[in-house]
């Protein structure tokens, strides 16, 4: 068989097999409350059949395969959407009425969301800076210091990443509300850094220590200073790392919603809290091409610090970037 048509057939096989688990799920919650009709038993019999047939004909990897591309599948499904009624000449964000790039130029025409969009920029550029400057030397120290100084300082840095973004949400509000502060872009930009300073200790760091220690030494050894050392033999091997760290940051600060939504206050929306709130007035051709701008901004930072990565990695010949730990 042909590759596309295989991959067609599994896809449809992964399909049928979700189908049939949904169809076997309702029908045991249907009979546990007493509601079954013979629709619910011939859907019943069609989903186990599915469950029964579909593993045998097709082989446990290219079926989690083609779960995993149905699940892809209803994720991004919505997204194209979004991105394709972006471009829709009617006024009827349900009707498509042709192709038209002008939701995009009323979008921009828009005094709030244009506005929006440069205060978007100014935090995420500001939030971006700073966290580059305080992780890069945050992993340099941390990758020379010992395990009972590093260890409780990683303890932080990943709460910081793991703990669910509303919890640092509001803990950051309160803060600034206990300690005085005006809630504005200002309290935006520090709640974002506390964030991205985090994200590039961790991506700074892991490089670092991939790296190994003996182009430093072997500077050293021929009379250069720490100084030198670092600008002319650290800093230039680092500066992919830096720099993927550094578009993280930014794409992170740039389409946050739920810390910019807590320390905003009133009146400084930004490009995503412009979109939330327009939605709840109802759907427009120019929010979805708002929408449609912020997500190629977001795709832009996000492929061009995989790239840095990728080629930070083979230019140092390494299968992948460590976690943590000591430089070698």
């Amino acid at each position: 068989m042909p590759e596309p048509l295989r991959k067609i057939a599994v896809f449809t096989g992964a399909l049928l097999f979700v189908v049939g688990v949904i169809a076997v799920a309702m029908f045991l919650l249907g009979l546990a409350g007493g509601d079954v009709s013979a629709r619910g038993l011939i859907a019943f019999v069609l989903g186990a059949a599915a469950i029964v047939l579909v593993p045998r004909l097709t082989s446990l990897p290219s079926l989690l395969g083609g779960i995993s591309a149905l699940v892809y599948t209803f994720l991004f499904f919505p997204i194209v959407v979004v991105v394709v009624f972006a471009f829709n000449s009617g006024p009827n964000v349900a009707d498509f009425a042709g192709f038209s790039t002008r939701p995009f130029s009323r979008a921009l025409e828009d005094d709030t969301i244009t506005s929006a969009i440069t205060r978007s920029v100014e935090i995420a550029l500001a939030s971006a800076a700073v966290a580059t400057v305080f992780g890069t030397a945050a992993a340099l120290a941390l990758s020379r210091v010992s395990r009972r100084v590093r260890n409780p300082i990683d303890v932080l840095v990943f709460l910081t990443l793991v703990v669910p973004e509303l919890v640092i949400a509001i803990s950051v509000l309160i803060f600034f509300v206990n300690v005085g502060f005006d809630l504005g872009p200002v309290t935006m930009f520090l709640g974002h850094t506390i964030f991205n300073a985090s994200l590039v200790l961790l991506v700074v760091r892991a490089r670092f220590v991939s790296m190994g220690s003996s182009l430093e030494e072997a500077s050293m050894d021929l009379g250069a200073s720490a100084l030198a050392t670092f600008r002319q033999v650290t800093l230039p091997r680092l500066a992919p790392a830096i720099v993927a760290g550094a578009m993280l940051s930014f794409t992170f600060s740039f389409d946050d919603v739920v810390i910019s939504n807590f320390t905003a206050g009133a009146g400084n929306d930004t490009w995503p809290l412009r979109i939330l709130n327009g939605i709840r007035f109802g759907l427009t051709p120019s929010l979805n091409a708002a929408a449609t701008m912020m997500l190629a901004v977001t795709l832009l930072g996000l492929g061009g610090a995989a790239l840095l990565l990728r080629r930070a990695n083979r230019s140092q010949g390494t299968n992948g970037l460590a976690l943590g730990g000591e430089a070698p």
